[in-house]
């Protein structure tokens, strides 16, 4: 967003915010279609188009998980390389191994939650370490902002 502008960027936002909201009020309206309670978006296509539809989302949703997961664990792996070279600027290290290093990382993480429901203690972590971080980052920005 950042090519357009503020007033281009800020309005994309409430753009695609209003988008979202109005594809998920629709989905939440067939959510019970045909006397038929739909949980997936697949078995919602499957009912109202066909098998083949069925087929193609759901190929489609996979596709899209696959690819989205890739990206965040390039992304975390780029992540690690630029704290790496925080303290330490030999580049001994390459781009594959951190990536290889993040992977390693959301596989232990799938392994390590067996259901939906065990996310609880990660939920507390994750809230715990947002509040930290935050912290951090506002009294460095208030340092800063009073040296300057």
């Amino acid at each position: 967003m950042v090519p357009l502008g503020w007033i281009g960027g800020v309005t994309g936002m409430v753009l695609s915010t209003i988008i979202s909201l109005y594809a998920s009020t629709l989905m939440a309206k067939i959510h019970q279609y045909g006397e038929k309670r739909h949980i997936r978006y697949r078995d919602l296509a499957g009912f109202m188009y066909g098998y083949r539809a069925y087929v193609i989302v759901w190929g489609l949703q996979y596709a899209n998980l696959f690819l989205i997961n890739i990206g965040f664990i390039i992304l975390g792996g780029q992540a690690l390389k630029a704290f790496y070279l925080l303290f330490r600027e030999d580049h001994e290290m390459k781009l594959p191994y951190f990536i290889i290093i993040a992977g390693l990382a959301c596989v232990i993480f799938a392994v390590s939650v067996p259901h939906l429901s065990a996310l609880g203690v990660w939920m507390a972590v994750s809230t715990f370490l947002s509040i930290v971080y935050f912290s951090i980052a506002f009294a460095l920005c208030l340092k800063d902002g009073m040296h300057n």
